[in-house]
């Protein structure tokens, strides 16, 4: 007997991890597993309204050194870019009426940790400089060294993560394993401790029980938070640093940040997929 395909969100989550895991993965070959991934996912959860083909992973060269991680693909930015630039955004009126119960902290540490766990997902950047470009004999353009795996702070981090989606740890333990983590990653800022507080990994209720890191005083989760923001108008901060940004590419950043959420979810028993859309 054939063992069953892995799901949708194992997929999206493998494809992310990837990105840093190693050093001699192809650029290439992580590009098409995740955009495939990816599609995947959205088209199971979000279908038609999704906007995820607007991202895709790409190379940045940065003051301290090249790292991959997902970009938009008609704009020099990354994802994690566009999040800083919101920071300190009013909370949307639709996603307040998709989640009565959501307060205006929660949507700040909701985008803080989406961005964070973005970052997480990158490659280590190379404090060396940039290695000289090698030449593939099979291939006639140059070609980049593959950069450096994720040091052991993001590592950890990553395993936390990577750990919601597996059964038998306590709930309990899983949040202070994810609050310790992601405090050693980003460090223990106010902002970055007010997010931790703010995150939990609780259950879903039946009939579909899950395990989801989810905002603690409202119990929702933060990727059905995020995708909820699907159409709310771009964030004047946002464009004044990308005055090209559409609302398309827009809802792409939130669409995705949202799958990546959810990516390291539990498979709900009996799941559905599809997301209901918000109006």
């Amino acid at each position: 007997m054939n063992s069953p395909s892995p799901s949708a969100r194992a997929r999206l989550r493998h494809a992310l991890l990837r990105i840093g895991a190693g050093r001699h993965a192809p650029e290439a070959d992580l590009r098409t597993d995740l955009e495939c991934a990816l599609s995947e996912l959205a088209e199971e959860m979000l279908g038609e309204r999704s906007r995820v083909g607007s991202v895709t992973l790409g190379s940045a060269d940065h003051t301290w050194g090249r790292n991959l991680g997902l970009r938009l693909a008609d704009h020099d930015v990354g994802l994690p870019n566009l999040l800083w630039k919101a920071d300190g955004s009013a909370l949307p009126t639709r996603v307040r009426e998709t989640h009565p119960a959501l307060c205006q902290d929660e949507w700040e540490a909701a985008l803080l940790v989406g961005k964070l766990i973005l970052i997480v997902l990158e490659s280590e950047p190379d404090l060396d400089p940039a290695p000289e470009p090698v030449r593939d004999k099979a291939v006639p353009h140059p070609q980049r060294l593959p950069r450096p795996a994720r040091a052991p702070g993001r590592e950890s981090f990553c395993r936390s993560l990577t750990a919601l989606a597996e059964h038998g740890n306590p709930q309990d333990e899983l949040t202070a394993r994810l609050r310790t983590t992601l405090l050693a990653f980003a460090s223990e800022t106010p902002d970055n401790q007010e997010a931790a507080h703010h995150i939990a990994v609780l259950s879903t209720a039946p009939p579909q029980p899950a395990i989801r890191l989810c905002l603690s005083r409202s119990g929702l989760s933060l990727g059905q938070v995020l995708l909820s923001a699907d159409g709310c108008p771009v964030p004047g901060s946002v464009l004044e640093e990308f005055p090209d940004l559409n609302q398309d590419e827009w809802n792409a950043v939130m669409h995705v940040t949202g799958l990546v959420l959810s990516a390291f979810e539990t498979e709900p028993a009996n799941a559905a997929g599809r997301l209901p859309h918000s109006t």
